[in-house]
């Protein structure tokens, strides 16, 4: 019976209802969502549903986009360990912002776009983002 419902519901308001139930008001605000109308937001969920895929689950090993939780900061901020355990190298110009953070705070890793450094790690709270490499273990 819902399905039979849903078919007969016009395209433009399942767009509407998929993107408003996918987002979360702040997300609808910060990408403008918000401001369209239901015909808009229909042909922005056609968009993307012509041109991408969404994952059931992250890829594995993927880091970039990845968030967890500051578990160590090591040597004054020198070192950043992550709830996975990972261990970053901070770009040395970026210490005296991490030897700030404190824990638990997430942390959101992205690609930085120094290929010495080649990632960001990003505090939640703050705002603030360090250049950093992922190391085996501190020096």
């Amino acid at each position: 019976m819902r399905l039979l419902l849903l078919a007969l519901l016009p395209l433009s308001l399942l767009a509407t209802e998929t993107l408003d139930y996918d987002m979360t008001k702040q997300e609808r605000k910060q990408t403008g969502v918000y401001k369209l109308s239901d015909k808009e937001k229909a042909a922005l969920q056609r968009w993307i549903d012509n041109h991408y895929e969404k994952r059931s689950q992250p890829l594995e090993g993927a880091i970039s986009g990845k968030h967890a939780t500051l578990q160590e900061n090591l040597q004054n901020g020198k070192y950043i360990r992550l709830s996975d355990n990972s261990l970053w190298n901070v770009h040395p110009q970026d210490t005296p912002i991490s030897q700030g953070w404190i824990t638990p705070v997430d942390i959101l890793v992205t690609q930085s776009g120094d290929s010495n450094y080649p990632y960001k790690l990003t505090n939640s709270v703050t705002g603030s983002s360090i250049r950093a490499r992922h190391v085996d273990q501190t020096s």
